[in-house]
């Protein structure tokens, strides 16, 4: 288990937040400057072996498995960056949430049918009065925000087209 690097590193320039995993440390850092639209993730990640990790761990180095054990730690971060109240743990709740909602939701749907699923998640966070929704989707999903706001847009105009007018 990885514990929080509490000590946040603030210079003229930028904001540095770190954790540490199994064997490496992952930093992220965000240019200080204009305020972000919403939520944002940093503009930098290291990610590196420590000196003292494991032989098998310095061995294999930083594979794809280690990068997806850290990724809600980067969730992590950006929730510490934004100081909102839900750090740690309830961002890997609510990714898994959207995770397992929209696949109970498009199993064997086609592309309408995703759209529509999306839309129904997307509705629910946002009324269970979720911060970022849209970021909560383009986290479980791997879609940029542009991309989901597209298919959520088209997904409402086809629901207003089935309602009787």
């Amino acid at each position: 288990m990885s514990k929080p690097d509490r000590d946040r590193n603030v210079t003229d320039r930028s904001v540095e937040l770190s954790r540490r995993g199994t064997g490496c440390v992952i930093t992220a850092r965000w240019r200080a400057g204009a305020e972000p639209v919403g939520i944002a993730g940093p503009d930098e990640i290291v990610v590196r072996v420590v000196d003292d990790a494991a032989p098998e761990v310095r061995q294999r180095g930083l594979t794809s498995e280690v990068l997806h054990r850290m990724e809600w730690q980067v969730d992590d971060m950006v929730a510490e960056f934004h100081e909102l109240p839900s750090v740690g743990a309830h961002q890997v709740m609510v990714r898994r949430y959207v995770e397992g909602r929209l696949a109970e939701l498009a199993r064997g749907a086609d592309a309408v049918g995703f759209e529509s699923a999306l839309l129904a998640v997307f509705e629910d966070l946002a009324g269970r009065g979720h911060a970022d929704p849209l970021g909560a989707l383009a986290t479980a999903t791997g879609r940029s925000t542009e991309a989901l706001y597209h298919l959520l847009d088209v997904a409402r105009q086809r629901r207003g087209r089935r309602r009787p007018s």
